[in-house]
C-alpha cells in the first residue's frame, strides 16, 4: 500500500538512522528480514507502508526495543484518523462503508505485531460477522451489545497491560477503538452517546497510558486530554475521575507535580468512601512519596486503607494496595513494613504480572541502602532478566528508585554507573 504520509516519512528516516548506525546496507537490512532491498529503499523513503510483520522483523533486528513499531502504529493511527475525518459527516453508504473496513483493515495490519499475522484476518472476519447480527438501538449507529463488548474489552485490556508490552497493548487497543470511533462522530440518542463516551474514555486512558510508557509523552497528553473530553462526556463523575488518577498515575513516574490533578480526581470521587475515592488517594500516596515527602505520604496512605476498610469486603476489587505500602515504606526506610507489603504483595501478583516486577525493584532499593553494590547488581539483574519490550518507564522509573536510596560514597560504583545509564529518563 502506498504511505506518502508524513507519519509513513518519520518512520522511514527514523529506519534508515537505525540502519546505518547498525552499519548495513539496504541489501544487507533486506536480507536480514527476507524483504528485497527495494521494498527497505521504499519504506525508507515514506513511499510505501511496510506489513505488521515486516514492521515486527525490523525492530527485532535493528534492536530499536519497540521504537519502529510504536511509530509504525503511529502512522496507521494517523491514517485511519484521515479516513475518519473523511467520512463522519457522510451517512450511510457503500462509500462509508468502504471507508470503515479500510480504517479496520489499517488497525488490524497494525495490531497483527501483536496478534499475530496469521490470526489478524480471521479475527477481522469474526469481529464483522458478530458486529452485524446485533439490533441496533432505534436512531443509533449501534447495539447495546456493541457497547457493553467494548466495556468488556476496555475491562480486558487494562488487564493485559500488566503482562504484554505498551506496543502490543496499544496494538490491540488500536483494534477495538477503530470500530468505536467512527460512532462517536455520529447523530446518536443522548443515552448511547453518555454510554459510547464512556466506552471511548476508558480506550483513551489505556492509549494514553500506553503512548507514555513508550516514551511518547507528546502522545499521551493528547490522548489524555481526550480521554477528559470523553469522561465528562459521558456524565459519569466517577469515569471523570478515575481519568485523572489514571493520567496521574503515570505522570509522577517523571516528577510532574501531578497533586491538582488528584485533588480535581478527590473532588469528583466525593466524599463517600468507594473505589473511585480510594484510587485517587492511593495515587496521591505514591506522588507524595516519589515527592520525598514521605511523613505525608504515610498519613495519605492511612487515609486511604481507612476508605477502603469502608468498603463492603465483598466488593469487587477490593484488595489492600501493597504496592503503595512498599514504595512509601522503603522511600521512608522502614525496611520491615516495607517486606511485609512485598511479602504480601507477593501472594497476590504471579511472577509475569509487571507489579512483581516492580515489587523486587523496591526490594533492591532496600537492599542499596546498607549493601549498595548488591542492591545495584539486584536491580540490574531484574531489569536484564526482562525483555527490552517491558522495560517501560513505570519499570525504569521503579528502578531509579535504587539510585535514591544508595549513600553518597557508592555513586562511583561500576554497578551503580551502569543502573544509571539503563534508567536515565528519555526525552519526551
Amino acid at each position: 500500500m502506498s504511505a506518502e504520509s508524513q507519519e509513513w516519512h518519520e518512520f522511514g528516516r527514523a529506519l534508515r538512522k537505525s540502519r546505518k548506525g547498525h552499519q548495513i546496507t539496504q541489501r544487507q537490512l533486506g536480507e536480514l528480514i527476507g524483504w528485497a532491498d527495494s521494498m527497505v529503499s521504499r519504506w525508507e523513503s515514506g513511499t510505501l507502508t511496510p506489513s505488521a510483520e515486516a514492521i515486527e522483523a525490523l525492530d527485532s533486528a535493528l534492536t530499536t526495543e519497540g521504537k519502529l513499531i510504536s511509530l509504525g502504529l503511529h502512522a496507521a493511527m494517523a491514517d485511519s484518523n484521515r479516513l475518519r475525518k473523511g467520512t463522519v459527516e457522510a451517512k450511510a453508504s457503500t462509500r462509508d462503508e468502504d471507508d470503515s473496513m479500510e480504517r479496520r483493515r489499517l488497525m488490524r495490519d497494525a495490531a497483527a505485531v501483536a496478534v499475530g499475522g496469521a490470526v489478524a484476518p480471521v479475527l477481522a472476519t469474526l469481529t464483522d460477522a458478530w458486529q452485524s447480527y446485533g439490533p441496533r438501538i432505534s436512531g443509533a449507529s449501534v447495539s447495546q451489545e456493541m457497547i457493553d463488548d467494548w466495556e468488556e474489552a476496555a475491562e480486558a485490556h487494562w488487564e493485559r497491560s500488566y503482562y504484554d508490552s505498551p506496543a502490543a497493548v496499544l496494538a490491540a487497543l488500536a483494534v477495538d477503538y477503530a470500530d468505536l470511533a467512527p460512532h462517536l462522530g455520529r447523530t446518536q440518542p443522548e443515552a448511547v452517546e453518555r454510554n459510547l463516551s464512556h466506552a471511548a474514555a476508558r480506550f483513551s486512558a489505556l492509549i494514553a497510558g500506553a503512548w507514555y510508557d513508550l516514551d511518547n509523552r507528546r502522545e499521551a497528553l493528547r490522548w489524555w486530554n481526550r480521554a477528559h473530553t470523553l469522561a465528562d462526556a459521558s456524565r459519569d463523575s466517577a469515569q471523570s475521575s478515575l481519568t485523572r488518577s489514571w493520567e496521574a498515575s503515570h505522570r509522577r513516574h517523571d516528577g510532574d507535580d501531578v497533586l491538582p490533578l488528584l485533588q480535581e480526581a478527590r473532588r469528583l470521587a466525593g466524599d463517600r468512601p468507594s473505589l473511585t475515592l480510594f484510587s485517587a488517594l492511593r495515587v496521591e500516596v505514591q506522588a507524595l512519596a516519589t515527592q520525598g515527602r514521605t511523613e505525608e505520604a504515610i498519613i495519605a496512605l492511612n487515609r486511604a486503607e481507612n476508605v477502603l476498610e469502608a468498603l463492603p469486603a465483598q466488593a469487587p476489587g477490593i484488595r489492600p494496595d501493597w504496592y503503595s505500602r512498599s514504595l512509601v515504606y522503603t522511600l521512608a526506610g522502614d525496611d520491615r513494613k516495607a517486606e511485609e507489603a512485598r511479602d504480601a504483595a507477593g501472594k497476590a501478583y504471579d511472577a509475569a504480572h509487571l507489579m512483581s516486577t516492580v515489587l523486587e525493584l523496591h526490594r533492591a532499593a532496600t537492599q542499596a541502602r546498607t549493601d549498595p553494590e548488591q542492591g545495584a547488581q539486584y536491580a540490574l539483574s531484574t531489569l536484564n532478566g526482562l525483555p527490552a519490550k517491558r522495560r517501560d518507564r513505570q519499570v525504569t522509573s521503579s528502578a531509579r528508585l535504587v539510585l535514591t536510596t544508595l549513600p553518597e560514597r557508592a555513586k562511583a560504583l561500576p554497578a551503580v554507573k551502569e543502573l544509571r545509564v539503563l534508567t536515565a529518563s528519555k526525552p519526551a
